[in-house]
């Protein structure tokens, strides 16, 4: 099954959406993290910093997952860099 076709516009709105939700993900996550001061977060927090973690892979996920299939409709070349652009 081919990937549906995704225009430029669309793709660089959705693309900087995705990028913009893992910069507050990440962000959430040092919040958080700057919690621990050696002996551990607290049940809730770590909750808390799983959901935050699971949530930002499956943006990373979904930011990889849109490059590809820009690449494969013939828009650009997949990006060796990954999800993060680095």
């Amino acid at each position: 099954m081919q990937p549906e076709k995704i225009s430029q516009s669309q793709y660089a709105a959705e693309l900087n959406r995705l990028h913009e939700r893992r910069e507050e993900l990440e962000e959430h996550e040092t919040t958080l993290t700057s919690h621990d001061h050696g002996g551990g977060l607290p049940a809730d927090e770590q909750n808390r910093l799983a959901k935050v973690r699971g949530e930002l892979a499956e943006v990373l996920q979904r930011i990889g997952d849109l490059q590809d299939r820009f690449a494969d409709a013939g828009g650009a070349a997949p990006n060796p860099d990954g999800a993060l652009g680095e």
